[in-house]
């Protein structure tokens, strides 16, 4: 009798008086949380207010109250607290330089809305069913944007590549956030997903990889061929493994980039060494422009304040700010000044350069708002799902790409990008942790403590 308590205590009950109803509540709302990110712009599309785009904002507010009390996980605690500090440094930087109250909430959500996912995925254990669901819709909404996809192109014939966006439509960089996701999806498809027939996990990441040639998405591929490398860096301690893998990436990149200089030969910001070394110089100029700001040693510390420098925050102040306005938000003119010294070079600036040399990129834009501590609970936060949450190898890489795209643009704020990603992340944790619990209790392990199944 008591060990069916404590078997029914520890299965991730989410509503303790009504255990099945609370899992299926969590799984329902882990999936609306990722729609609201991945559509508001098909819905805007549709006459819907342009407000629904702020949507998942509140979905993550209500998701981030709402798991608290049922978080059964270490890790789940671990990344709880560094939210909270993380807000904490935010509020201070804010303070420090008069930024809004509303700058504090809006930043740290962007900033927190992949974490709040995170934990509300890896709080408890979930039951293979509701891991099945999760799993469908992710299926599902990629299917839908694949469909866009390919309509776009075939059947509207859009004027040109850059206009292929998907499900992401009316979005600057709607295409880029758009290959990018269909190509996390075709890795994984391929790779993770179970599915049995080899050749219909070719034929959907062959439809995703067409999703990177009919947009035109060229950084995409070169963001995932560095990660690639980088994943296998990490992999240095298994040195058999390392060179196993470099003997088949070194002959991959160098076919995939021949490829690529053969069909973009006349781009020289691609083909062009001297260019691309040039453009990159320029790029990192932003930290020099941000530090110019600085009225104090503190600013080092804290930064200029959220929203005031070239976070996401400031992109939603040009476009939305008579929604924001009257809510009390602040900014600072670090923003335009950024925007004009990109726009005043050939090779970032919106015409004729590239966004893989845009100075608005997210890790630059985290250490201008909340300085150098900001960034450090930051890469702290990070530090952790890379350890605890990041289960295989398949799930290092994917979080790799996040961390390259951020040194791209403002992926790392982008909130489709992230959720999606990080929605992989949590299922393959969740998938690790369901075939551990099944092998413990094949193997009778009938005292193994839950908490550190979870850890």
């Amino acid at each position: 009798m008591k060990r069916n308590e404590n078997l029914k205590k520890s299965a991730g009950n989410l509503v303790l008086t009504s255990p099945q109803a609370g899992i299926l509540k969590r799984s329902s709302m882990i999936v609306l949380f990722l729609a609201s990110a991945m559509f508001p712009r098909v819905l805007s599309a549709i006459k819907f207010p342009s407000v629904v785009n702020f949507l998942h904002f509140a979905f993550a507010l209500a998701l981030f109250v709402w798991v608290i009390p049922i978080i059964r996980s270490r890790i789940a605690v671990r990344l709880l607290v560094g939210l909270l500090i993380l807000l904490t440094i935010s509020t201070f930087s804010a303070l420090l330089n008069k930024a809004g109250l509303i700058n504090v909430l809006l930043n740290f959500l962007m900033l927190a809305e992949p974490f709040i996912l995170l934990i509300a995925i890896t709080s408890t254990k979930l039951p293979q069913n509701s891991i099945k669901k999760l799993q469908k819709w992710i299926f599902i909404f990629i299917y839908i944007h694949l469909v866009f996809v390919y309509c776009q192109k075939f059947i509207l014939k859009v004027p040109t590549n850059d206009d292929v966006k998907g499900i992401f439509l009316n979005m600057g960089a709607g295409h880029h956030v758009g290959g990018d996701v269909a190509l996390t999806f075709g890795v994984y498809f391929l790779l993770a997903s179970g599915v049995r027939s080899i050749w219909l996990r070719i034929f959907v990441f062959i439809l995703c990889l067409g999703n990177i040639l009919v947009a035109d998405v060229k950084q995409v591929v070169i963001a995932f061929l560095v990660s690639w490398f980088i994943l296998i860096i990490t992999q240095f301690k298994e040195i058999w493994k390392a060179l196993m893998y470099l003997g088949i990436a070194i002959p991959t990149t160098i076919g995939v980039l021949k490829i690529i200089n053969t069909l973009y030969a006349g781009i020289r910001y691609i083909s062009d060494m001297e260019v691309v070394t040039e453009a990159f110089q320029y790029k990192l100029s932003v930290f020099s422009i941000i530090t110019s700001f600085y009225k104090s040693d503190l600013n080092w510390l804290f930064g200029l304040g959220p929203g005031h420098t070239i976070s996401r925050l400031g992109w939603l102040m040009k476009d939305y700010i008579q929604f924001l306005k009257p809510l009390g938000v602040t900014g600072s003119s670090v923003f335009n000044t950024v925007w004009i010294a990109q726009e005043s070079y050939y090779w970032s600036n919106s015409i004729t350069g590239s966004s893989m040399y845009s100075l608005l990129f997210s890790w630059a834009g985290i250490w201008g708002d909340l300085g150098i501590i900001g960034l450090g609970v930051y890469l702290y936060l990070w530090f952790l799902v890379w350890k605890y949450v990041c289960v295989d190898k398949l799930s290092k890489f994917f979080l790799i790409t996040v961390f390259v795209a951020g040194f791209i643009f403002s992926w790392m704020e982008e909130p489709a990008f992230m959720l999606f990603v990080v929605s992989l992340i949590g299922l393959q944790w969740q998938k690790y942790h369901a075939e551990k619990s099944h092998i413990l209790s094949q193997q009778k392990m009938q005292n193994y403590p839950f908490e550190e199944v979870l850890e």
